[in-house]
């Protein structure tokens, strides 16, 4: 009876609806065939993904990345710690270095005296000079603190003093 009254409505034979329900239905069996193929494909390629070909799969190696960057932070935090003692110990090495040669007596022949100023970061050290003559050669060693010395400095040693400055800014 639902037959008649869909063939009434549809202006169609009952052999017209099952053809057209049969060809519906053999499209839709194609499609899920194809469907099934690709979702094969898929997982193949997810297993590949995660088994991975060897020895080793997708989520150990993330692990093993992931272990990798740990241990290299750890190793930068490290290489950030003693990088800044060498830089808190390099502040006092010496950075500045000054050397003034001149001839301190008329009768010598040449510029045996010299003024030497050795200088860290912050212009803390010392200002050395040696005065050579004929007869006798004296050394003499002056404390600098702050690019400055509390005794009486020559104009070598001042000359020194300078040029070590002038470096440590370099």
């Amino acid at each position: 009876m639902i037959w008649k009254q869909v063939e009434l409505w549809l202006g169609l034979h009952s052999a017209e609806i099952l053809l057209g329900l049969a060809v519906i239905c053999l499209g839709l069996v194609i499609f899920c065939i194809y469907l099934l193929s690709a979702l094969h494909s898929l997982k193949k390629r997810y297993l590949l993904l995660m088994l991975g070909n060897g020895d080793i799969n997708l989520e150990e190696l993330l692990n093993r990345y992931g272990s990798m960057i740990s241990e290299c932070l750890e190793k930068q935090k490290a290489f950030e710690l003693s990088l800044a003692e060498f830089e808190r110990q390099l502040a006092f090495s010496i950075t500045g270095v000054g050397l003034v040669r001149f001839n301190a007596f008329q009768e010598t022949g040449s510029d045996l005296s010299f003024s030497l100023a050795l200088l860290d970061r912050h212009e803390n050290g010392v200002v050395l000079t040696s005065i050579f003559g004929r007869e006798e050669s004296r050394c003499y060693g002056k404390p600098i603190r702050e690019g400055r010395s509390t005794h009486f400095l020559s104009e070598e040693e001042k000359q020194a003093l300078a040029e070590a400055r002038r470096r440590i800014a370099l």
